[in-house]
């Protein structure tokens, strides 16, 4: 089967393109979405659908220009209606404390769907293939993952559609060579700085020793486990309404849900989770486990979770829902706060903020409280380990007396981890060895 024969069975399988379809192509101007566009163009008259293509730059490359002018010029080509879209990936992870690859694919997805409601496109196509896909499951597995994470790029997802997931990079390099077609090289890719990069780079070509049908072979694997995650979703719906309840503006996992079978219990958990906090991204293994301890525990017994939520050991079961300034705070109402939780990547610049701060969540965990500071508190001060009182510590800053005790900390019993606004300590801070960040933004001090 040819590239062409592949995408089209793609289509027919996966019903990714229906006659009177929209679609808007996402054209970097690289091999990978020219194929795309090219292939989809020779095809939109027998399925009868229209056909555009939008160029986002991101700003980061002296040759995007080039990309965009390259990109323009084969739509032209083509007669493919053309869209262009500048963001500003620098100025939004410098903002919201994300990885430059992170920022780019948020604001990249934002200007998608800016496009497709300003111009009536009901189909969203994106150039991802199969090499793609075994990257981004070694990276999952890398990081530790669930049977999601063996599934993390499907044909279609709502109204994305990938016809080149089938396809091998090798398969359209040698497509677009084949029927002399240019693309643009992007140079940052041969950056092994980047995680996904060395993977690309240096462990796919390795694992093609072993075999060289080993991302064909991913492609399959990831499809098979596909259709057993969509088993256990399903399975998991039928306990959905017996064990998770409203609990007022959260939910409620009832006692009798830990008695399931484990991937069951901890799938209802991980929902529980992403439907109070309505979003999904940093929800992770470590927080499903923090939530299922907390079922075996006192009553009253709390973990902090991402998106500003907090989870509660009630009488009948772990109640998650957004935090107060009452769960949060020895003296309510006198500090709110937010965490969330994320994989430590390439290129984060740690922010420098009095009252945000990043911390190594395998130190802090989720079991801090935030709290005035007590005469019996000590904070790490010295990368050896040595401690200090933080009493002492304020009376070195020079903190008058009738206002010590004014001071809020981030602490898991008489250990402290920062003093806001004043000090963090050094045994929570991030190193070349964090895996795994938890941010605490301090929303409001009152004094």
């Amino acid at each position: 089967m040819n590239l062409r024969e592949a995408v089209e069975a793609n289509i027919n399988k996966y019903k990714l393109i229906e006659s009177g379809d929209r679609v808007l192509v996402g054209l970097s101007g690289g091999a990978d979405s020219v194929c795309l566009l090219v292939v989809l163009n020779e095809l939109r008259n027998k399925y009868k659908f229209a056909l555009s293509a939008i160029h986002i730059n991101h700003g980061l490359r002296d040759e995007a220009m080039r990309d965009a002018a390259y990109s323009e010029e084969l739509c032209a080509k083509l007669d493919i209606p053309y869209y262009y879209e500048q963001i500003d990936v620098k100025g939004y992870s410098a903002i919201e404390h994300v990885s430059a690859e992170e920022a780019g694919r948020i604001l990249r997805y934002r200007a998608f769907d800016d496009c497709m409601k300003a111009h009536d496109y009901n189909v969203l196509a994106t150039a991802h293939h199969a090499n793609d896909l075994a990257e981004t499951m070694l990276l999952f597995l890398a990081r530790g993952t669930g049977i999601k994470g063996l599934t993390p790029i499907r044909y279609k997802n709502g109204n994305i559609i990938r016809p080149l997931l089938s396809v091998t990079k090798e398969e359209i390099t040698e497509f677009l060579n084949a029927e002399g077609i240019a693309y643009c090289e992007d140079a940052t890719n041969n950056d092994n700085d980047y995680t996904r990069n060395y993977i690309r780079n240096e462990i796919l070509p390795r694992l093609k020793y072993v075999n060289d049908r080993f991302v064909s072979h991913m492609v399959k694997t990831a499809e098979i486990v596909a259709e057993a995650y969509d088993v256990l979703s399903d399975e998991t719906d039928k306990f959905e309404e017996t064990y998770i309840r409203p609990d007022g503006d959260g939910l409620l996992i009832c006692n009798e849900a830990k008695l399931l079978k484990p991937y069951i219990y901890k799938a209802l958990v991980h929902r529980t989770i992403t439907r109070v906090a309505k979003a999904e991204k940093d929800i992770s293994a470590i927080h499903i486990l923090s939530v299922t301890e907390l079922m075996d525990k006192q009553v009253g017994r709390t973990v902090n979770l991402p998106y500003g939520l907090i989870a509660r050991k009630e009488y009948d079961g772990v109640s998650i829902r957004p935090c107060d300034a009452r769960d949060k705070s020895a003296k309510p109402g006198e500090i709110t706060y937010q965490t969330r939780t994320f994989i430590r990547e390439e290129g984060m610049d740690i922010p420098e903020k009095e009252y945000t701060k990043w911390f190594d969540y395998d130190i802090i965990k989720d079991t801090f409280v935030v709290r005035p500071v007590m005469d019996d508190d000590e904070i790490t001060v010295y990368k050896s380990g040595g401690t200090k009182k933080v009493k002492d510590l304020l009376k070195d800053l020079k903190i008058p007396l009738n206002r010590r005790k004014d001071y809020m900390c981030v602490a898991s019993g008489n250990h402290v981890y920062w003093v806001i606004g004043l000090r963090m300590g050094e045994d929570a801070k991030i190193t070349d060895d964090t895996r795994t960040i938890i941010e605490i933004d301090i929303a409001e001090v009152e004094r």
